[in-house]
């Protein structure tokens, strides 16, 4: 694994047009290779000759990662923000093909399944980064990776999104087994979403894959692909309740739909959703100036705006609880890489789909 300071010189080389001395030098703050407040300005001018990042992220709604970008863009005028939003899964499989073909479009990559880095980390096509503010995230996701290749993006909570208005609030995962529940429940797919298959997996372990999900697709589910496609088939009525994100369902309700969010007791499914600088970015210092935008407080300020949990803890949560006193379930990335496939092909088999 290279030093930080050897991939910046690296990355100076790559980096067609920038002036010597621009790119963006990590020197020591509170951590190793943590980015100081000069080394922010720094970038800064150096990201704005480059006037572009290119982000390909699987977190948040379309309309909520748009906000991200304009918020970015207001602290740091001068450089465009390239946004494709997709699903965690889709957007892997792209970025997967390109590096292949030996195409490099794409500066901050964000997934919605930490498995994706460990593979890409394989390939080494990854950059060493440690953000400015990372120290104001909770400590346990601090060192989400211990070589610094990927940082945490996004925590998401995976609860019950469910009708108020048609039926009292599930208070346990099994509650989605009930014989009552059949033709009511609708949920994502874990092979195009990272969120999905994260809940699939925590599931499969905790009750096993014939005691759960054998169950749960005798109440015949209406099956998606993104893990906000149950939130909007319970807003349209079309089903009733499901496993789903907290996020879009608290923006549903807040416009005066019939949708509200249930933390089951058996509890919340925590997912820890990474970002990276690619290693061959074409936009290298704009990708880590994004990337250390994540941990600003104008971010998780506006995160929390669109009913996403903020990064810091600093910054009020929508349903004003902090992700630190929460009884939640976290998948480790160990089990993540084997789980996820072995997971999408016993869904196939018991769903069909």
């Amino acid at each position: 694994m290279s030093t930080r300071g050897t991939f910046v010189r690296r990355a100076a080389a790559l980096g067609a047009g920038l002036a010597a001395g621009a790119p963006a030098t990590a020197l020591a703050a509170g951590r190793k290779n943590q980015l100081s407040d000069a080394d922010v300005s720094k970038l800064y001018a150096a990201a704005k000759k480059e006037g572009t990042v290119v982000w390909w992220t699987g977190h948040y709604t379309q309309s909520a990662a748009e906000k991200i970008g304009a918020s970015f863009k207001a602290k740091y005028p001068g450089i465009d923000v390239q946004l494709l939003r997709q699903t965690g899964q889709v957007l892997f499989q792209r970025l997967t093909q390109d590096l292949k073909s030996n195409v490099h479009e794409v500066d901050v990559f964000a997934s919605t399944d930490e498995a994706h880095m460990t593979i890409l980390k394989k390939q080494n096509a990854l950059a060493q980064f440690v953000p400015a503010d990372i120290d104001k995230i909770p400590k346990e996701y601090q060192h989400l990776d211990p070589d610094d290749t990927y940082q945490l993006g996004d925590i998401a909570l995976m609860c019950i999104n469910y009708n108020p208005k048609k039926m009292p609030a599930p208070r346990r995962w099994s509650d989605l087994l009930d014989p009552r529940m059949k033709d009511l429940l609708t949920v994502g797919h874990p092979g195009f979403s990272g969120y999905v298959g994260n809940w699939t997996v925590a599931m499969n372990d905790k009750y096993g894959w014939d005691a759960y999900f054998k169950k749960f697709a005798a109440n015949n589910p209406k099956i998606g692909r993104s893990v906000f496609d149950a939130t909007t088939d319970i807003v349209s009525g079309e089903r009733i309740l499901g496993p789903g994100a907290d996020s879009l369902a608290l923006e549903r309700k807040a416009a005066g739909n019939a949708i509200a969010v249930a933390f089951p007791e058996d509890d919340t499914i925590l997912v820890t959703a990474p970002v990276t600088v690619m290693k061959e970015a074409p936009h290298p210092n704009a990708a880590r100036l994004f990337m250390n935008y994540y941990y600003s407080k104008e971010y998780s300020q506006t995160a929390a705006s669109t009913f996403n949990l903020p990064l810091r803890l600093d910054i009020p949560s929508p349903t004003g609880v902090r992700i630190d006193r929460m009884r939640t379930y976290h998948v480790k990335i160990d089990r993540l890489l084997s789980g996820i496939p072995e997971m999408i092909a016993k869904w196939r088999e018991t769903f069909n789909v």
